[in-house]
Order: structure tokens, then C-alpha cells, then sequence
């Protein structure tokens, strides 16, 4: 280890003081184990730089001794940041031992905001119901439109008194970090680390003290979770951790960033955290695997061969005779693959496309909802359980179903009138979403919410709470347009405050998926995003900007920031898979995934253009990056964890980097047709390949070609495209000025974009003209 100099000295001092004055202390620990079972611990606390000459020793407990040296440098930026790494040469042998850097906060506050992104909202303070997968609501006494906030068990911090602590791997994270917002003094706090040392995945640990006036934030490498872990539902699964085995000379590294802050409110936080969440990883690198329209070309012959139900008329959502693989509204994708095939597919898409429609309306009920699932000419509710005494199970419905049907049947109807097809909207269709609208008004106006589950047959609201109907906001706007009802807008806009104030502003979003119950999700954070762009495009009103970056900085939190560094033995260590971009479901599933569930992202696009925030367009371009490399196709099948190769088509949603289902099923694929398909086949239809802003000289390149913008000869702009892959390429590309892009793009503007066609390795150059 080199000896300092008087600057790094300094910059520690510096990093130092700053620790200090925000009442943290630094100590260092080293645990001994057997297996997962803490034997004891020794502790060294951290005296700054005036010791650093000499570093810190720390007996490991187990016969071994470590040297630990600090530095320290300021990092650029707003939000009072610097790095903090510790160095740790390991003298002797010790077994089963973890090294653990501690962050010890003396003044804490039990009303503090705690985030792991990904994984931790609020603290998860839940009160929580040890249910087995998949967890509902009928099987829970406490029911109806006041109902609290329940989740399954799941790693959180007490919501009443008692211990307090969770226990996370890195891979649980969307980025290996911890944050908290301490309103009771101001303060913001963000600590980033790296996912792994040469010794395996770091844990991360936070802990309260029983007044939960102190707590600590710690990190193990190797990470050992003491005795459990979670696994599906429980967080009592007996946990495989164990420390490393350290002979004289091995040496460690655990390097860290820091940001400490002034900080008034959930959104700041959340804003720091999104313009430094890659400040220690740095940007990812984007890697081209196979373009946007090439992809398509598979995914739609996919659908018209293996997912068209032609007895009833529908695309179903999956390939599997099974109740819940074959027709599901919205969620999954039923109504929602179709609207992306009626904007892109052929004539005979579009015409099955139309007929799905056709299906949808045909089974709304009296009350102008719609039954969750169909199967061999039966509908279904949306309970999962199966015990015979519960109450009604047929008629509960997932709100968000019918709130992602509002939305998206909307730009059905919009969309025969964008794309030159000769086909307008049916009366049956507009009558249809009349009464889908018309059900939401009344849910509004009866309990001032939309809630999470209604009865379908008589709207009733079974459970209240939650953002799962958040999409029903968009919906609703869209719909005073389609409708041209004013009506609809109104309620939109009451609707839009009330779950700005309940969840975007509380920095909590629930109920998106159907069986989790209330745990934190990014799907409702994404369909508040979209939402407030809807509500934005319709009216004008640019509040609705402001609260859109709100809830798209929350919606980054839930996006894997970097490459998680996959077992080399797993399928997706194989065949190199990145996961910058992928999207993290929920804090049960522990999952992240290919794309937005269920969307193209083109909200994050449009909220590029009205605020011209970099950061959207860029974690814009990483999502649909990312979606490519999982889609299984003859000439690169991915195979799922059956040992056997995906048909081509098929993505799964399993990208796991946290071991909830199993060490063994890091990195390999659930080998089912998912949604994750029609968010691949959204973003073809909605997400331009390339992007240019002409007079500021910014262009991205969503799809997997290579660009940059040149001067011609005559002192024109050109843009040079190269398609580095071995498929052909259609890319769309969106050219425009900053002041066209103030104008709202609208719905299916995709339609007239102008497509640059390429053979694979072929380059060509075209000028832009205004």
C-alpha cells in the first residue's frame, strides 16, 4: 500500500469532516461464521486521517490480523460527494471470516426515508402477512376501501416497535446502494458501492436501534446474510452465506461513494439520486445484439403462429394450455400486444389485431369493467387462491387490468386514425370505452380513489389503497379526447393530484402487479409516468411536467444502473447478457426484467423532449438496449431452466441477479412466453431508432446501430448511420429542433417518422434538412 500525500491527506480530511459533521462514524469489523451462524466479532473504529501513516489494525478473530488504509477524494458535483475506499491486507490465516465496513449514523430519526433501489421504499415499514405465493386478498379479513397497506413478507424495517433490521446481497438491488432522507434534520444521504469484491457479492445491512434514534448501514465482503434470507414470500429461508477463507497476504478492496446533503423532501432525494447512482460504476456500455425491426420480424411471426387464439378471436398473452398463459386483460398484455401489432404488423395483424378488440368488448360486463382472464370459453376473476369458502373469488378484478384497457384501447382508436389503414373505430368500441370510462368516473366519485380490486359485475371497491389504477389517470385523459368528453379530463386531473399527493410525493408506489398485495413496485411508478404525460398531452398544463420528473426519477431507481457480473457457469454468463437498462419488478419478485411491464418507455422519450434532462433519454436508450439479448431465436437460443432452448420469440422476464428463487437460479431463464415480448414489440412501435435534436448537435441511438452527426461540404448536417450487426436493418429515425421538441409529441406519432434502411455492416450517410 503507498504511503499518502499531502493532497490525499487532505482530501480525506476533508471527506472526513464531512462525515463528521452529519453525526456518522466509520468503524470496521471483522465476523467470524460457521456457515451462516455469527460466532463473534472484532471491531476497529475508524480515527480519520491523522492515522492513516499507520493505517488500522484489526484482529480477525480467527487467528488472522488485517491492515486497513483509507483515502479519500472529492468527487464534482452539487450534492457534497467524495470516495471512500478502504484497502485491507489480511496478516496470518482466518476462516469463514467477513470484512464489514460500517457506516454508524448517531442521529437518526424513526420518521427517516430509507432506500435500497430496487428493493427498499420507505423502509418497506409495511405491516406485512406471511402468505404463500401467490398472496390475495380474499384469504385477508381486513378488506374494502380503507383497507391498510399490506405487504408479504419481505425484507423491511419494523413499522411498529421492536427490532428493526433487513439483510440484502447486492444483486438485490437496481444499484448496489443504500439512501435515506432524515426529515427531522434536513438531511440526505447516499451511499453507492460496488456489486462484488474477488471474494463474491458484497451484503448490504441496515440496522435501527430499539428507540430508533441510531442505526447503522454496513457492508460484508463476502456478503453473509446471518442464519435467513428471503425467498419467495418468506424471509425465513435458511440462509447458504458463509465467510471467505484468508491467507496471509490476500488483500481486499471495498471502495464506496459518498453524498451527504441538505434535503427537504422525498423528491430530493430522489433527484440526487438519479444524476449520481452511476457516478461509481460509470456509464454503461451499450453493445448492439440485433435491431428494433429485425426483432419484430420475429416477434410477429411468434404471435400469429403460436399466441393467436382464432376459435375466439385474441391474442393471448402466452404459449401454454393454462388458465392464466392464455388470455389475461392488460398487466401481462392481452389488448396491449394488439396495439402494438394494429400501429407495425401486416394486414392480417392488424386485421387480428382489431378482432382482439372485437373480443375484449364483447365480454364487458353490466358495470363496465371486464372479467380478468378467459380460458376454453369460460371467464375468470383475478383471485389466485383456491380455497372453496371464499366469497364471490369470480368476481374480483385487478383495477389495473381494467385501467391498463382504458389507456390502451384509447390509442387503439387513436391509432386507426394516424395510420393510413381505412378502418375507423366501431361504434361497438366507442360505446364499450364510454361505459370503461364512465365505471372509473363512478369509482372516483363513489370512494375518491380507484383502488386495487373491484367486484367486475357491480364496480363495487373491494380493496381500496394503492396506486394499481394509476394507469386509469392516462386513460381518462386520453379518453375526453377520443370521446371528446370534457368530463373525462376533469376527473383525470383530481385523479392525477390524489396519487401525486399519496404516492409520487411520499416516494412509495404499490398495487401494480396483482399477487403481491401492496409490496413497492416499479410498475405503478411507471404508470403514474405515464399518466402525467398523458395528462400533460391532453391539457397543456405543464405542473404535469414537474410531476412527471418526479416519478420518472423514482421509476430510474427500480432501473438497473450496471452489469451485474453473472456466475460464469449460468446460462446468461454464457452468453455475456448485460442488465444496465433491465427494470426491477417489485420488491417480492425480486426479479429484474427485460423492458417496462407493460409499456415501450416512450413516456420517459417524451418527457426528454418537453424538460431536456439528459438522464431520461439516456436511461430511455439503456432499457430498449437492453431487450434484444434476451430474445430467444434459432441462430442464438437462450435456454430456460428446464435444460431445454426457448422456441425463437419467446423472453422470458427472469433476469435474476438476487438468488429469491434459489443460488441456482441466478442467471437463468423461466422458460415461458412473457410479457416482456409485447413491451419488446411497444418499443419498435413507439421508441424511434434514432433521435437528433438538429440544432443542438444531440443524437442517441435507441436502436442497435451506431451514429453521429457530421458537416457536409456545403456546411449542411449529415447523419452517418452504421448497422453493426448481421441483420438487416429498418430504423426509424426522429429528427427535429429544441423547439419542436417543446411541442407534445401526441399518441402513434411514430406513424409518419421516416424509416433508414441497412444491410447488416452497411453505413450510409444522410443529410438533415428542416
Amino acid at each position: 500500500m503507498e504511503l499518502q500525500t499531502a493532497h490525499d491527506k487532505n482530501q480525506l480530511r476533508q471527506a472526513a469532516a464531512a462525515l463528521d459533521s452529519a453525526g456518522i462514524r466509520v468503524a470496521f469489523l471483522s465476523n467470524q461464521f460457521d456457515g451462516a451462524i455469527l460466532q463473534g466479532f472484532s471491531r476497529a473504529d475508524w480515527r480519520g486521517p491523522a492515522n492513516e501513516i499507520a493505517g488500522t489494525t484489526l484482529d480477525s478473530g480467527v487467528g488472522g490480523e488485517w491492515l486497513i488504509r483509507t483515502s479519500g477524494t472529492a468527487l464534482a458535483g452539487p450534492y457534497g460527494g467524495f470516495t471512500f475506499g478502504t484497502d485491507w491486507l489480511h496478516c496470518g490465516t482466518s476462516r469463514q471470516t467477513a470484512a464489514e465496513v460500517r457506516f454508524e449514523i448517531a442521529a437518526w430519526s424513526p420518521s427517516a426515508y430509507v432506500l435500497v433501489p430496487g428493493a427498499v421504499y420507505g423502509g418497506n415499514r409495511f405491516e406485512a402477512r406471511k402468505l404463500a405465493y401467490a398472496p390475495c386478498w380474499t384469504s385477508i379479513e381486513e378488506q374494502g376501501p380503507n383497507a391498510p397497506a399490506l405487504v408479504t413478507d419481505i425484507p423491511r424495517l419494523a413499522a411498529d416497535d421492536g427490532p428493526s433490521s433487513l439483510h440484502l446481497l447486492t444483486g438485490d438491488a437496481a444499484t448496489p446502494a443504500v439512501a435515506y432522507y432524515d426529515p427531522e434534520r434536513g438531511r440526505g444521504c447516499i451511499l453507492l458501492t460496488e456489486q462484488r469484491t474477488v471474494y463474491g457479492e458484497t451484503s448490504v445491512h441496515i440496522e435501527e436501534s430499539a428507540d430508533r434514534r441510531s442505526a447503522a448501514i454496513s457492508f460484508r465482503a463476502p456478503g453473509v446474510r446471518e442464519e435467513t434470507k428471503y425467498e419467495m414470500c418468506t424471509t425465513a429461508a435458511v440462509s447458504g452465506d458463509r465467510g471467505a477463507d484468508y491467507a496471509n497476504g490476500d488483500r481486499l478492496s471495498m471502495k464506496f461513494h459518498v453524498f451527504l446533503f441538505a434535503c427537504g423532501s422525498v423528491r430530493r432525494l430522489f433527484a440526487a439520486f438519479a444524476s449520481v447512482r452511476d457516478s461509481l460504476t460509470g456509464r454503461p456500455e451499450l453493445v448492439a445484439s440485433l435491431p428494433f425491426s429485425a426483432a419484430w420480424a420475429i416477434q410477429e411471426a411468434k404471435f400469429n403462429a403460436m399466441n393467436w387464439n382464432g376459435q375466439y378471436g385474441y391474442y393471448a398473452v402466452g404459449t401454454v394450455d393454462e388458465k392464466h398463459q392464455d388470455w389475461q386483460l392488460g398487466w401481462v398484455g392481452g389488448g396491449m400486444s394488439s396495439y402494438a401489432l394494429l400501429l407495425e404488423g401486416s394486414a392480417a395483424s392488424r386485421e387480428r389485431a382489431l378482432r382482439t378488440l372485437d373480443f375484449i368488448f364483447g365480454g364487458q360486463t353490466a358495470a363496465g369493467f371486464f372479467p380478468g382472464v378467459f380460458y376454453r370459453g369460460r371467464w375468470y376473476g383475478d383471485e389466485f387462491g383456491s380455497d372453496p369458502n371464499r366469497e364471490a373469488p369470480e368476481r374480483w378484478h385487478i383495477v389495473r387490468k381494467s385501467a391498463d384497457t382504458l389507456y390502451f384501447a384509447a390509442k387503439h382508436m387513436l391509432a386507426l386514425e394516424a395510420i393510413p389503414y381505412g378502418r375507423a373505430a366501431s361504434v361497438a368500441w366507442l360505446q364499450g370505452l364510454r361505459r370503461l370510462a364512465d365505471a372509473f368516473v363512478r369509482l372516483w366519485d363513489g370512494y375518491g380513489q380507484f383502488g386495487q380490486w373491484v367486484n367486475h359485475d357491480t364496480g363495487e371497491l373491494l380493496v381500496g389503497g394503492s396506486a394499481g389504477g394509476a394507469m386509469a389517470v392516462g386513460g381518462l385523459a386520453w379518453c375526453g379526447s377520443v370521446l371528446n368528453d370534457e368530463r373525462y379530463v376533469s376527473v383525470a386531473r383530481e385523479a392525477g393530484e390524489y396519487y401525486y399527493r399519496g404516492f409520487t410525493m411520499a416516494g412509495v408506489t404499490t398495487g401494480g402487479p396483482g399477487e403481491i398485495l401492496q409490496c413497492p413496485d416499479s410498475e405503478s411508478a411507471f404508470a403514474l409516468l405515464e399518466s402525467y404525460m398523458a395528462l400533460y398531452e391532453t391539457t397543456g398544463d405543464r405542473l404535469w411536467i414537474g410531476r412527471a420528473e418526479e416519478a420518472a426519477d423514482q421509476c430510474l431507481s427500480w432501473c438497473v444502473s450496471y452489469d451485474f457480473v453473472f456466475p460464469a457457469t449460468s446460462t446468461f454468463g454464457k452468453l455475456g447478457m448485460r442488465t444496465a437498462g433491465s427494470v426491477i419488478a417489485n420488491a417480492q419478485n425480486k426479479h429484474s426484467s427485460p423492458g417496462i411491464c407493460t409499456l415501450s418507455g416512450d413516456a420517459l422519450f417524451k418527457l426528454f423532449r418537453a424538460t431536456g434532462r439528459r438522464r431520461y433519454m439516456d436511461q430511455l436508450t439503456e432499457t430498449v438496449r437492453n431487450m434484444n439479448q434476451y430474445l430467444s431465436r434459432s441462430d442464438r437460443p437462450v435456454m430456460g431452466w428446464d435444460g431445454k432452448d426457448m422456441p425463437p420469440g419467446y423472453m422470458s422476464e427472469r433476469v435474476n441477479m438476487s438468488d429469491w428463487e434459489g443460488a441456482n437460479l441466478v442467471g437463468e431463464a423461466l422458460p415461458l412466453s412473457c410479457w416482456c415480448e409485447t413491451s419488446n414489440m411497444l418499443t419498435y412501435a413507439e421508441v424511434p431508432g434514432i433521435y437528433v435534436q438538429r440544432d443542438k448537435g444531440l443524437v442517441w441511438a435507441p436502436d442497435h446501430v451506431t451514429c453521429g452527426l457530421e458537416t457536409t461540404a456545403d456546411g449542411g448536417a449529415a447523419l452517418r448511420v452504421t448497422n453493426p450487426t448481421s441483420w438487416p436493418a429498418s430504423v426509424k429515425l426522429l429528427s427535429e429542433t429544441s423547439i419542436e421538441a417543446a411541442l407534445p409529441l401526441g399518441v402513434c406519432a411514430s406513424a409518419v417518422w421516416p424509416r433508414i434502411r441497412l444491410a447488416p455492416g452497411e453505413t450510409r450517410v444522410l443529410p438533415l434538412t428542416d
